[in-house]
């Protein structure tokens, strides 16, 4: 059923909790978002058992994370101007048609060229949902309830990048690692089947939409700069906790545990933060101001890691980091909805996710390099200095503007 629901102008909101049309909307967006957390293992996993080659396990792994990348802007303009959740419902399928049909090949050992169409198309039609699902919320939410619903989404976020590396761990262990894509699409199937219960949202019209791209950029560079500083954070900490284990005498393994450790510090520290109440002290400051101090604070003490003599040091001051994470990303993602024009916030959530994937994906090579040439301090040091450098960057540039 997809009634129109509009925000009520005067009537005092109803607490996110006790909304049923938040609650169905948290469970579509988790839902879509976990098959984006644990993909990457899961490609990795299947390619690896087809092909025997890490090798192709990355080719097929950063093809789907790029072809994200490179189509989310594009989705996301396609999506405000289609009938949502029409538009969400029918993506999403696509992209569960495309991972069974990856699932199948790989069961038959198909090559890695047609793994890669299957993948690469999977992806395009996925891409762009995010950013849609995120668009929605000011169709139905009192605009002084916005704030709190990213900081729940965003502690959702966390949950995936917990949840769904491990969801894709637990598959392969128990099915086969060919399974586990074959789980991703049934997970992207269930998104799509609930987002089809969310409120009705009218097409853009296309003459509010004629403003140009770099219009729409001039208004977002703050958390687009903002967000490719936790892109590339989050990049370089792929390669650098591993390297920091194996430095130490530690299976390389467990440098996923430490990364799921500052992801759950970061959804509790993000709980606390999405509970205070509108009426609370910190509710009233400038978003840029909240997003750009606890991005600071993020990446000062990841650095402080870096320079810890010890391994439980480096990892405390990591998981200590984690509770800054998410209360500045929800920040970081309430600046989206505020700055960009609302006839256009999925193709701004699409800008906003492709530049966080575009720096995840060139960290990570770069972060290579350092960590072989000077070891795993310096990848952790890049790590602490891209959230820290973003900073910079936007409050100088705000300065000169004034």
């Amino acid at each position: 059923m997809q009634d129109a629901v509009s925000p009520p102008v005067s009537a005092p909101a109803k607490p996110l909790r006790q909304n049923p049309i938040w609650l169905r909307w948290l469970a579509a967006a988790s839902l879509a978002r976990l098959p984006q957390t644990s993909l990457p293992v899961a490609l990795v996993l299947t390619a690896h058992e087809v092909t025997g080659s890490f090798v192709s396990s990355g080719l097929l792994s950063g093809a789907s994370a790029m072809t994200y990348a490179l189509c989310a802007p594009w989705r996301g303009r396609q999506m405000d101007r289609a009938l949502l959740p029409n538009a969400l419902g029918w993506s999403l399928l696509g992209a569960a048609a495309g991972l069974v049909a990856t699932s199948v090949a790989a069961a038959a050992g198909a090559p890695l060229w047609l793994l890669l169409v299957f993948v690469v198309l999977a992806a395009c039609a996925g891409s762009g949902v995010g950013g849609a699902y995120r668009s929605v919320l000011p169709h139905f939410l009192h605009s002084t309830q916005l704030t709190q619903a990213y900081a729940v989404d965003a502690v959702a976020v966390q949950v995936a990048w917990i949840g769904g590396p491990a969801l894709a761990a637990v598959v392969a262990a128990a099915v086969g690692p060919q399974a586990c894509v074959g789980v991703v699409a049934a997970v992207t199937a269930g998104g799509a089947l609930l987002s089809w219960t969310l409120p009705r949202r009218e097409p853009g019209s296309p003459t509010r939409q004629h403003s140009s791209v770099r219009a729409l950029l001039g208004w977002l560079w703050a958390p687009l700069v903002l967000n490719a500083g936790i892109g590339v954070n989050l990049g370089a900490l792929d390669v650098a906790l591993p390297a920091l284990m194996t430095d130490h005498g530690e299976a390389a393994t467990h440098g996923g545990l430490v990364l799921a450790g500052l992801f759950a510090t970061s959804a509790i520290s993000g709980s606390v933060y999405a509970a205070l109440p509108s009426t609370n002290p910190l509710r009233k400051v400038k978003t840029r101001t909240v997003a750009c101090v606890l991005m600071a604070a993020y990446g000062t003490v990841m650095a402080m890691a870096a320079a810890a003599p010890q391994l439980w040091v480096s990892v405390l001051c990591l998981l200590v980091a984690g509770l800054a994470f998410a209360p500045g990303d929800s920040a970081v993602i309430l600046l989206v909805s505020e700055q960009a024009p609302p006839e256009r916030l999925a193709e701004a959530f699409g800008y906003f996710s492709a530049i966080g994937y575009v720096g995840i994906a060139l960290a990570s090579p770069v972060t290579g390099w350092f960590v072989t040439r000077f070891g795993a301090g310096a990848g952790l040091l890049l790590a602490g200095l891209a959230p820290l450098v973003a900073v910079v960057v936007v409050m100088r540039t705000r300065d000169r503007q004034k």
